[in-house]
C-alpha cells in the first residue's frame, strides 16, 4: 500500500509539473500571437483613414500665400516665355517655364536667373528659402526649358534647373539636357547599340 501511495504521489507531482509546463508554453506562445492579432486588427481599422497632423508645425513662418504666387507669375512675362506654371507642394515652390522652341542655351540661362531674381524680390531668399534656428523654411525649384523631346532627337534641346534647398546656403544650377559625364554616357549608349545589334541577329 505504501508503494502504491508513493507511486500516486509521484504521478500527481508529474501531472502537476506537466500542467504547469503546458500553461507556461501556452502563455509563451499565446502572448506574441495576441500581440500580433492586436496590431493586425488595429492597423486594418486605420486603412484608408488620412493621417492628420502638421509636420511643419512652428515652421514655414512667414508663409507663402496665393497673393505672392500671383505676384511672381505676373513678374515672369519675359520675352520668349510661352507658359509658366507655379505650384506650392510639400513646402517646395515649383516654377516651370516653357520657352519658345528656338530659344538657345543663353536665353534659357538668362530666364532661369531672372526668374530666381524675381522670386527674391517678392519672397526674399534669406527669409523664405533659408532655414533658421529651430525653424524649417521652403525649398525653391525652378525649371526652364525650350521644348520636351518626344523621340531620340534632342538637337537644340536645353533644359536647366535652379534649386535652392532651405538647408543649403547657395542655389545649385544643373543642366538636365546634358549628361554630367559625357564619356560614361557615350559608353553606355554604345553598349546599348551593340546589345540591340546582337538581339536583332538572333
Amino acid at each position: 500500500m505504501a508503494k502504491k501511495s508513493k507511486k500516486n504521489n509521484v504521478k500527481k507531482t508529474t501531472d502537476k509539473k506537466s500542467r504547469i509546463l503546458y500553461w507556461l508554453a501556452a502563455i509563451v506562445i499565446g502572448l506574441p500571437l495576441l500581440l500580433l492579432a492586436f496590431i493586425y486588427f488595429t492597423t486594418k481599422e486605420q486603412v484608408g483613414t488620412p493621417t492628420t497632423g502638421n509636420r511643419f508645425k512652428d515652421s514655414l513662418d512667414p508663409a507663402i500665400t496665393e497673393k505672392h504666387i500671383t505676384e511672381i507669375k505676373e513678374n515672369l512675362k519675359f520675352d520668349g516665355v510661352e507658359d509658366v506654371e507655379i505650384n506650392l507642394q510639400s513646402a517646395t515652390l515649383h516654377i516651370t517655364m516653357d520657352l519658345d522652341d528656338k530659344s538657345g542655351d543663353e536665353q534659357v540661362t538668362s530666364v532661369l536667373n531672372k526668374t530666381y531674381d524675381q522670386v527674391n524680390k517678392v519672397l526674399p531668399i534669406e527669409t523664405y528659402f533659408t532655414n533658421h534656428e529651430h525653424k524649417k523654411m521652403y525649398d525653391l525649384d525652378i525649371h526652364v526649358y525650350n521644348y520636351i523631346p518626344e523621340d531620340d532627337n534632342t538637337d537644340g534641346w536645353v533644359y536647366k534647373e535652379k534649386i535652392k534647398n532651405a538647408a543649403s546656403k547657395n542655389a545649385i544650377v544643373d543642366t538636365l539636357s546634358e549628361p554630367r559625364n559625357s564619356e560614361v554616357c557615350n559608353s553606355l549608349l554604345e553598349e546599348q547599340k551593340e546589345a540591340e545589334k546582337v538581339e536583332n541577329k538572333q
